[in-house]
């Protein structure tokens, strides 16, 4: 069966395709737990058979991918904030964040900014977002065909998936072109975890390894560690630091707008299309893959950028993106431990987990 290109591309590209139109395991103080010995594939049906449905924690995100951290942008995620801004977080900052998942469809993170906190509630066909530094709410109705009120999960936010939602995407997207093996037992928020690790057989990619931490008892991936080739210490990573597998209290999931607060009404169906996207009309040319697995290279063509996006009018982010940008024959590079992103002359972005001479030679440069 065919897949869809997003589906398709390994999951540690996508902030890359963000940027263009997540995750440290500590060593454990105390010897590895002993536990029932799984196999690779004991331990990819264990986490698709996961029994977690509601539970509570602090999840901390860090990226180390080679770049300097850049001044915060400010800004919700979901609302005044464009999708460059929302990359560069991911990618040169690191975040704190705490999760509540409930059943019925509710789910609420607050993502802790230094003196500020931004927030999405979901609570059944009710979205909330809130930036508390720019004193502002977003309230969304989702209507019954709304692709976020019929999936399996609540959607939780971009800049703070779960370990569970990464290790999802990578799974998803899981092909001959991965190794799949076991390593040794370890512990995670305090509880002890198999590792699950996925190691790319090309030699031509920057992803040297993935290694999920899967809760023995519940098995729910608990921490998502990606390595760069050559690099020592971990290039990207989220886990959870704590972790409760109780029902929240379901006053987490009920939000109401500070007084004064500019409140922002909203409705989504599934004929809408989400929020800062590029609306493609039939006929209008469709990305491309060159590669295969973990050495693919996504090219997007000229004119298909996301509204928001690098270079995009309007974009206040575009200054601090300049930053990260390196002047090449034919156009801009940005250059991670983990992705590239070139940037052609003229508008074509080419994004993969490779390099970026092999990007500008898949644009013909």
């Amino acid at each position: 069966m065919k897949k869809s290109w997003t589906r398709w591309i390994p999951a540690v590209i996508v902030p890359a395709i963000v940027v263009a139109g997540a995750i440290i395991i500590p060593s454990a103080a105390d010897a590895s737990p002993r536990l029932p010995e799984k196999s690779a594939q004991q331990l990819l049906e264990f986490i698709a058979a996961s029994t977690a449905t509601e539970y509570s924690g602090t999840i901390e995100q860090s990226s180390n991918l080679g770049l300097p951290q850049l001044p915060s942008i400010g800004g919700s995620s979901s609302a005044g904030r464009s999708t460059t801004a929302t990359a560069l977080d991911l990618l040169t900052a690191s975040h704190t964040a705490r999760v509540f998942v409930g059943s019925d469809h509710r789910a609420r993170v607050q993502v802790l900014d230094q003196l500020a906190e931004r927030d999405i509630v979901v609570n059944g066909a009710e979205v909330w977002t809130w930036d508390s530094k720019a004193n502002t709410a977003t309230h969304v109705t989702l209507a019954a065909d709304s692709p976020a009120k019929t999936a399996t999960a609540p959607p939780t936010s971009e800049l703070a998936k779960t370990p569970a939602e990464l290790a999802t995407q990578l799974l998803t997207s899981l092909d001959p072109s991965t190794v799949v093996t076991v390593s040794d037992t370890a512990r995670v928020a305090g509880r002890p975890v198999y590792q699950l690790v996925l190691t790319p057989r090309s030699g031509t990619t920057l992803v040297g390894s993935v290694v999920l931490a899967v809760d023995s008892e519940t098995g729910m991936p608990l921490g998502v560690t990606i390595s760069a080739v050559g690099q020592s210490e971990p290039a990207f990573s989220v886990q959870f630091s704590s972790i409760d597998f109780s029902a929240p209290d379901s006053s987490v999931f009920a939000f109401t707008a500070p007084v004064g607060a500019k409140v922002a009404e909203k409705s989504l169906s599934a004929s809408d299309a989400p929020e800062g996207s590029a609306t493609r009309a039939e006929g209008t040319p469709q990305p491309t893959i060159t590669g295969s697995g973990w050495s693919s290279i996504v090219a997007l063509p000229a004119g298909t950028m996301p509204v928001g996006a690098a270079g995009a009018p309007g974009d206040s982010s575009s200054k601090l993106l300049d930053q990260l940008l390196t002047p090449v024959a034919g156009g801009k590079v940005l250059q991670t431990s983990l992705v590239s992103v070139f940037l052609a002359a003229d508008g074509r972005v080419f994004i993969g987990a490779v390099s970026a001479d092999q990007l500008q030679a898949a644009a013909g440069q």
